[in-house]
């Protein structure tokens, strides 16, 4: 019996790998050619999910719940108030970040900052800024997985010391002020229709070179007597760095084109040219990241779907109270007022996607322009991430290094507090441009 259950499972896991790997392909289609519909990858995540409900952390079916009596709730109001549901939103509101994340998770088969366990770890000043952003990079390319190869190196016992917790969360989070490979980016696209990757990047850039300069500086006036680094491989970033410039290549050529769907598309075929190139079987690799590790993404691919749930219950009722609006415009103020009313949620543990899918679509039909509205959702899950104690960043610090996420948000206090004012700055300064 045991036996049978055992191959059960692996067959459940399989095909959930599989419907996720589908929902990456017809959502990158969906998304570069506008005759496929949504709906079919919406279908094909919300089949993976089922599948994989069974292995999804306790900790993590409470919120996710939640979410999802919240949306249909939502629903239930609206439909008696006189509203549709929008269906394909409930099915597919959020399919385009789950196809992102699947997708990019295939470049750690080819693009990792591993080095053998014999290189010593390097110590000072040059080791924190290469640390820094070494993890930056390689983080805003294969997202997570950088924070458990680099972390797993430098621990001493299995424990990290604060201040390289610190470098590790902070860089890897800041990388959702830019990243275009960043879950974040896939969620301010979606409910900031619109808003232009190339300008999100210009404004987010800065703002990630702030955050990592307010980390280095903090770090050194708290380890004086030097840190304990990581000794990254930078040339493992050329295959990251192809893929960027192939992708926003095209997308100049063809600006029609989503950014997020050729990045969903693109970086699982580059990864199976680059591993013919190496020489051997590239199925076989391939294979085992589809049946192996992609269920292992089983609490982002919930949250995500149970976020589109509450997105679309959401609409429902925000349908039926008329012309009532929160702001009658969203000029540099309503941002400020929204990025900072997103971090005080993420304080209080809301993930930044479940903020950012309730403000983008009640905020939507007074926004004039998607980039300022998109720099805010981004803004605040680049904060948001390191502040909240229930993160999925710091819940995997707490079971992976025993740092409770109460003491990375009491770490992060006066960071967040310090860059929250430079991005109201920001905002305020881009919406008085803008509006000239």
């Amino acid at each position: 019996m045991t036996r049978a259950f055992s191959s059960g499972m692996l067959l459940r896991r399989s095909v959930a790998g599989w419907l996720l790997l589908l929902t990456v392909l017809t959502a990158g289609l969906a998304a570069l050619v506008g005759v496929v519909p949504k709906w079919p990858a919406g279908v094909l995540s919300w089949g993976a999910g089922v599948l994989l409900w069974p292995d999804l952390p306790t900790a993590s079916r409470r919120p996710i719940a939640v979410l999802a009596v919240i949306g249909g709730a939502g629903l239930a109001l609206g439909i008696a108030l006189g509203q549709s549901p929008d269906w394909q939103m409930l099915v597919s509101a959020n399919t385009a970040l789950i196809a992102l994340l699947v997708s990019v998770s295939f470049l750690r088969l080819v693009s990792t900052p591993e080095t053998t366990e014999h290189t010593a770890l390097p110590s000072g000043a040059p080791a924190l800024i290469s640390t820094l952003c070494g993890v930056h990079l390689f983080g805003a390319i294969i997202n997570l997985s950088t924070i458990f190869i680099v972390g797993d190196r430098m621990a001493g016992a299995g424990r990290l010391s604060r201040v390289q917790a610190l470098v590790l969360t902070r860089g890897f989070s800041t990388a959702a002020f830019w990243s275009p490979f960043f879950a974040a980016m896939a969620a301010a696209l979606t409910y900031a229709p619109g808003a232009r990757v190339g300008t999100l990047f210009v404004l987010g850039a800065p703002l990630a070179v702030l955050a990592m300069v307010v980390t280095y500086r903090e770090v050194m006036r708290l380890s004086p007597e030097g840190f304990m680094g990581y000794p990254m491989r930078y040339e493992s970033l050329w295959l990251p760095c192809l893929l960027a410039i192939l992708v926003l290549t095209v997308h100049s050529i063809y600006p029609e084109l989503s950014v997020i769907g050729l990045v969903t598309l693109i970086s699982p075929l580059l990864t199976v040219l680059v591993l013919g190139l190496k020489g051997g079987s590239e199925s076989r690799p391939m294979r085992r990241h589809v049946i192996g590790r992609l269920p292992l993404m089983v609490a982002e691919v919930s949250l995500f779907l149970a976020a589109g749930v509450m997105a679309a219950g959401l609409k429902s009722v925000f349908m039926s109270f008329g012309e009532w609006l929160p702001f009658q415009q969203f000029g540099g103020l309503e941002a400020v007022a929204t990025f900072l009313v997103l971090t005080t949620l993420a304080v209080v543990g809301v993930h930044p996607l479940i903020g950012i899918a309730a403000a983008g679509t009640l905020l939507a039909p007074t926004v004039a322009d998607p980039n300022l509205l998109a720099l805010v959702f981004l803004a605040s899950w680049a904060l948001g991430a390191v502040i909240n104690p229930i993160s999925g960043l710091n819940l995997a610090f707490q079971a992976r290094y025993g740092i409770t996420g109460t003491t990375l948000m009491r770490w992060h206090r006066v960071y967040v507090t310090k860059m929250s004012a430079a991005v109201s700055a920001l905002l305020l300064g881009y919406a008085s441009l803008w509006s000239v």
